[in-house]
């Protein structure tokens, strides 16, 4: 199976050459791998163009204004630059990758394995880790079968499916919230660490990724319970304590007043409301049918 990387990459000079270098070391090398430059100030761009001097198959992507750090939709449109640029027309998976990770020298064969062992995942990753106190531990952000978005690897008709991610904070969660609409499967391998150098929050503080958070509840319709009863659990899980929960909240309350456009179809969006509210009674032990009756073609 041939597969593409992308990479959008802002001011990575520290971290970027340790995540290509762990690509070229993979015993499965990409069709080609896209890193995205975007409008970064420091050496990111230099460091870009002396790999793709060496390696034919990396190709650089350099966007010019530099608009700053910041996640959702800036993310969405630099990998977005990276698709539009892919070079080849036929290949099986599509990857995002944050350019502070490492992977292990056979993640993509093993990634490459699961589509081919198993036709109905549309979405598979590994376990994203942290180093704490100078051992490496699972960075617990959200659930432990959430494919995070700092490394996507999408079946390429399963991301055609679902017409791609969408241009908003929480894509990494639509999009494995839409595959399950449209019939897919998500896998997470446990046994296959991600090293994650720069947790989430690093760049722009932990506070701010929650109001965050609130504006991609209120763009995917979860509606004002849901993400009430979140930004509760959010509140005792995260810290600062109660602040990250009232956080959540302010920026869903925010995009309500702004009346922000939203990401996700009537729909999609009701079904996006079944989906959380399944999930919130199956981790009190109450399993809740979801109706995907509107699917069969997985």
């Amino acid at each position: 199976m041939q597969y593409i990387v992308i990479i959008p990459a802002y001011n990575e000079e520290e971290f970027l050459p340790a995540t290509i270098d762990c690509i070229i070391q993979q015993t499965h090398l990409p069709a080609a791998l896209m890193v995205v430059n975007d409008g970064s100030s420091d050496r990111t761009k230099e460091i870009i163009d002396e790999y793709a001097k060496v390696h034919l198959w990396i190709h650089p992507v350099h966007l010019s204004q530099d608009k700053g750090y910041a996640g959702g939709a800036k993310i969405v449109n630099a990998f977005y630059h990276g698709y539009n640029a892919i070079p080849v027309a036929s290949y099986d998976f599509l990857v995002k990758l944050d350019a502070d990770i490492i992977l292990a020298p056979d993640y993509f064969e093993k990634i490459t394995n699961i589509f081919k062992k198993h036709p109905k995942v549309g979405l598979a990753g590994g376990q994203l880790l942290t180093e704490k106190n100078g051992k490496w531990v699972y960075e617990n952000i959200s659930d432990r079968d959430h494919v995070k978005g700092a490394f996507k690897a999408w079946r390429k008709a399963a991301f055609e499916d679902i017409n791609g991610i969408r241009s908003t904070i929480g894509w990494d969660s639509a999009d494995e919230i839409l595959l399950q609409y449209h019939g897919w499967e998500v896998k997470v391998d446990e046994s296959l660490p991600i090293k994650h150098y720069r947790p989430l929050g690093t760049k722009t503080g932990l506070v701010k990724i929650q109001v965050r958070i609130g504006y991609s509840f209120y763009r995917l319709r979860y509606g004002f319970w849901i993400s009430l009863i979140s930004a509760a659990k959010t509140a005792t899980r995260h810290r600062p304590f109660i602040i990250s929960g009232l956080a959540v909240m302010y920026g869903f309350c925010e995009a309500w007043l702004r009346r922000d456009k939203y990401a996700v179809t009537k729909e999609e969006g009701a079904y996006f409301r079944r989906f959380r509210i399944a999930r919130m009674f199956g981790k009190l032990g109450v399993s809740l049918p979801l109706d995907k009756s509107h699917t069969n073609k997985h």
